[in-house]
């Protein structure tokens, strides 16, 4: 046997361009290799090994294993191959919840047509305190199982609620559908695959479920290529930056979808030895690898990891929560080609590298003034993208990799050192060769006994089991990624906790390979397969895998001249008004109310079924008319896992009707605008054939009951009725003031799981004539005006600036963000620092310098935003009751206070507040001194307040 100094490991990265390989020596690289990247994808392999091997002149027996990066599975989705997709089942165990929101609604069309077979709800689930919902129920299953071998389907992805906090409920149902189906059918479970996040979860579960058979096939091909060298064990590289054994990779495909970014920045770090790079100056360290057409930029942790993306993942057009590493990519590379049309240049996306080869001999190629003008517009490019990427004020450190790096200059400003390390060529290699085994944990936990704290290590001690498990040496295990999160809006203390651990692979773990191992169908592992659009750079469209906004407006829709389809006084939604109003209301929810994107599936469910959703104008009421508040009470992270069924809303509305003695109402109004609530008053009102009326009780979001325009007056919340959707109703017949109201009702709510249907004392037709007026017209304007700005490639934040006299705090990158739970609500603070651009000095549109920082206070919703500039006094920028939001800088997309993550980069914008607000008994209600803020009110912007215009004033008759 060889010992241990002798053995060597091999990289290789399987790119759209070339393959590349290394060989490795306790990760000193002995020799490398680049060769094309050829249709046979299993030949280029065994072409690779074979050559990176005779190059180190290694006796093949002493190769240990081979680790390999592939973009073969995400590039089956997004071709939608037909050959390598299969249909696929999904069961929930949901009990009553998310049947409102069915699998796949919002699959882009054909690959929903490869995809779709079958969809059933049973039994089961987990409320965010760990009780079950209900008992999973054999007798569903096996009906279930009995439809899925009716239609002929064998890929199964099991689903069930809160399962990432504990998967039993998925392994039991697990077992009895493989005991009802037989052999021959691949039944998974999302625990396995996705993070917290129901709907995400599942659509990554499906995309592997599909994947599965065709993963099978890739490795066994990568297998058979491996096993000519010996005895030799194979792991695939995952989106971490960590491994899997074959087999379980072949399992779970869509965990490799994006490791190529991840091992060139493994590979960078290794290569620079970036523990060095990280020295006493504590600068940051990005890496930028220029490859063939485009580059990716992303910052390392001092751990040699990546960041990860704190946003949700469209693979394409499907969201989903896997991790990807934080990459920012540019259509910039060493075959961009250069292009001058008068006094504008132009570098890229489809080759720079004659800028950087051309001399005497070629100047009448490529003039003087051209490569001058190229290499200007290379470097302008290159350091926007960096200046975007980077955390932290001053100087970064640069790891210059990728074959197409020879187009970067020595200088880049912002940088201030470049790092060009030896074999920078092949570190995406590298960082495969490199690659470690990790454990994780992502649960939602309610101490009971116990504190958070200890929770915490009982989380870190699980994942330490889990990267054992996985083949990881415990004496190598290192921490490298912690995150608690408090619930907002519960009083049992829920915390969402994410710990990651990797270590090194423990030598002798996986199973041997070898030629003489049998494969499933003989030959057939044996058959090229053509990857050719791999070469044809379909994996550079980032538009097909990127973070992207909650939606993507149809191209074929001429946003500018679309008129939304009014009859009289009704306003009929359509797809695209649904749209709108998600990011709509997502900026009138100043950072909470939540993701509306389960209520908006619902709604669009509606439709597509033929069925009406109807907004009211306003003053067309008769002054006896009956009006009911619909919403939801509770956690938004709830609400994200605990996807709402049919009955929480539609119930208590009911209960609130008999307690004050009605039988029948004329409309619905949501309590607030702000994100989900909108929609579930949209909802809410279609399943009781009734319209919605433009307005709200708030014009904004507030995290109490009480604050809002009717209690300002002095109106009680009671009667009022919560009901969780599953036959559980509470009534509250009187309250001694509305203060205790909201007590009750969120005491009510916490024994519903966090998260119940709400309505309050309802409202008659004079009274809503004096309600905030034209509510949902100004969050479907709201969301008309980024969409458009997208549509034409402009700056949606620019243009929602102008349209809604809105004030640009800050633009920058959050730095820090803590969170305490208080009474149910979470308070806490996002700090952000500033993009480096010091082209231009402060003005009222950019009031800050390169040195300032902005600190944003929260409790639940955003309250006050102040400037922090070294030598000078704090200066308070905004504060409620107008409306502060966060937009994320790439394209306008509202964020919510549970999507603020470290290095997130936003736009910072504050928007005035209706008269009503900025009111004494307003400001006393719903001003700073309401949250605790020894600040005085001053309203941002100058001149008067202006109200928002209806969709009937702008588009009505006429118009």
């Amino acid at each position: 046997m060889p010992s241990k100094l002798a053995s060597y490991v091999i990289g290789i990265d399987v790119g759209g361009t070339n393959t590349d390989s290394v060989i490795l020596q306790n990760e000193s690289v002995l020799a490398w290799h680049k060769t094309a990247t050829t249709s046979d994808i299993q030949q280029g392999v065994e072409t690779a090994i074979a050559a990176v091997v005779k190059k180190a002149a290694t006796p093949q027996c002493h190769v240990d294993c081979v680790k390999i990066g592939t973009t073969q599975f995400v590039n089956a989705v997004l071709e939608q191959d037909a050959s390598k997709l299969d249909k696929v089942a999904v069961v929930r165990l949901c009990g009553p919840y998310s049947r409102g929101s069915p699998p796949f609604l919002d699959f882009p069309p054909r690959l929903r047509a490869l995809m779709e077979g079958h969809f059933g709800y049973v039994d089961g689930g987990y409320q965010v305190d760990g009780t079950p919902i209900s008992p999973l129920d054999p007798d569903q299953l096996r009906e279930q199982a009995s439809i899925i071998k009716t239609k002929g389907i064998t890929s199964v992805v099991v689903v069930g609620i809160y399962s990432p906090s504990n998967p039993s409920q998925e392994d039991e149902a697990r077992s009895i559908l493989a005991a009802e189906l037989g052999p021959g059918y691949d039944i998974s479970c999302s625990s396995a695959i996705g993070r917290l996040g129901f709907l995400e979860r599942e659509n990554a579960g499906i995309l592997n479920a599909s994947l599965r058979r065709f993963a099978r096939h890739v490795i066994a091909g990568f297998s058979y290529a491996v096993g000519k060298l010996g005895k030799c064990k194979l792991y695939i590289t995952l989106n971490d930056g960590t491994l899997s054994k074959a087999s379980t990779a072949a399992e779970y495909p869509v965990r490799c979808f994006s490791s190529g970014p991840t091992n060139s920045a493994r590979g960078a770090a290794s290569l620079a030895r970036v523990e060095s790079a990280y020295d006493s100056d504590d600068s940051e360290v990005l890496v930028v690898d220029v490859g063939g057409t485009t580059t990716d930029i992303c910052a390392l942790l001092k751990t040699g990891y990546p960041r990860q993306s704190s946003a949700f993942v469209k693979i394409a057009g499907v969201r989903t929560n896997f991790t990807i590493p934080d990459v920012h990519s540019i259509a910039l590379g060493g075959g961009s080609i250069c292009r001058v049309d008068r006094d504008r240049t132009a570098v890229g996306p489809d080759s720079a590298t004659d800028l950087v080869f051309s001399n005497k001999f070629t100047d009448n190629l490529v003039p003087p003034s051209t490569k001058s003008a190229g290499l200007r517009e290379i470097s302008r490019a290159l350091e926007e993208a960096i200046d975007l990427v980077k955390t932290k004020q001053g100087d970064a450190k640069v790891i210059l990799v990728g074959g197409g790096s020879i187009i970067i200059g020595d200088r880049i400003a912002g940088v201030g050192e470049i790092i060009r390390p030896k074999y920078l060529e092949v570190a995406n290699a590298v960082g495969a060769a490199i690659g470690k085994i990790s454990g994780t944990v992502d649960k939602t936990v309610v101490p009971r006994g116990t504190t958070i704290d200890q929770e915490l290590e009982d989380a870190k001690a699980l994942a330490i089991e889990r990267c054992i498990a996985a083949g990881g040496n415990k004496r190598t295990i290192e921490l490298v990624e912690v995150e608690t999160v408090p619930v907002s809006y519960v009083t049992n203390g829920a915390t969402r906790l994410f710990v990651r651990v990797v270590g090194d692979l423990v030598e002798g773990y996986e199973e041997h390979q070898d030629s003489s191992q049998p494969h499933l169908n003989g030959d057939a592992y044996r058959k090229p397969t053509d990857f050719s659009s791999l070469r044809n750079g379909i994996l550079n469209d980032h538009s097909l895998m990127s973070k992207g906004s909650s939606y993507d407006i149809v191209e074929h829709v001429d946003l500018r001249s679309y008129r939304p389809r009014i009859e009289g006084d009704l306003w009929y939604l359509s797809e695209l008004d649904l749209q709108f109003l998600q990011d709509g209301t997502g900026v009138l929810g100043v950072g909470s109310c939540g993701e509306p994107y389960p209520v908006y599936l619902a709604c669009l469910l509606a439709l597509r079924n033929g069925g009406e959703i109807i907004i009211r104008r306003q003053d067309t009421l008769p002054d006896n008319a009956v009006v009911l508040v619909g919403g939801f009470m509770g956690s938004p992270s709830v609400y994200l896992e605990r996807i709402p069924g049919l009955n929480e809303v539609t119930d208590a509305m009911q209960a609130a009707m008999k307690a004050s003695g009605i039988s029948t109402f004329d409309a619905v109004i949501p309590n607030e605008i702000g994100g989900m609530n909108a929609f579930e008053a949209l909802l809410a009102a279609h399943r009781f054939n009734k319209a919605t009326l433009d307005s709200d009780l708030v014009a904004r979001a507030y995290p109490k009951v009480w604050q809002t325009v009717r209690c300002l007056h002095g109106i009680p919340i009671t009667p009022a009725a919560v009901a969780d959707g599953n036959g559980q109703q509470e009534i509250f017949q009187t309250s001694q003031d509305n203060f205790e109201a909201e007590d009750l009702m969120r005491g009510a709510c916490t024994e519903f799981g966090s998260l119940s249907g709400m309505c309050i004392n309802p409202i008659h037709g004079i009274e809503a004539k004096t309600l905030p007026r034209n509510s949902f017209s100004h969050a479907w304007t709201i969301g008309r005006s980024i969409a458009l700005s997208r549509s034409q490639k402009l700056d949606p934040i620019s243009a929602l600036l102008k349209s809604e006299r809105g004030i640009l705090l800050f633009t920058g990158k959050i730095i820090s963000v803590t969170r305490n739970i208080g009474s149910g609500f979470t308070r806490g603070s996002v700090l952000l620092s500033p993009l480096t651009d010091t082209s231009s000095p402060p003005s009222k549109t950019r009031p800050h310098t390169p040195t300032s920082s902005l600190l944003v206070d929260f409790e639940n919703e955003n309250l006050s935003a102040t400037l922090r500039t070294p030598g000078q006094a704090d200066k308070t920028l905004a504060v409620c009751p107008d409306l502060i939001t966060f937009l994320d800088k790439a394209n306008g997309a509202p964020l919510g206070i549970s999507d603020y993550k470290y290095g997130l980069r936003v736009s910072v914008i504050a928007l005035r507040a209706p008269p009503i607000w900025t009111s004494e008994r307003g400001l006393e209600m719903g001003g700073p001194k309401a949250f605790g803020l020894d600040v005085a009110y001053k309203g941002v912007g100058s001149g008067e307040y202006e109200a928002p215009k209806s969709v009937w004033e702008m588009f009505g008759e006429g118009k």
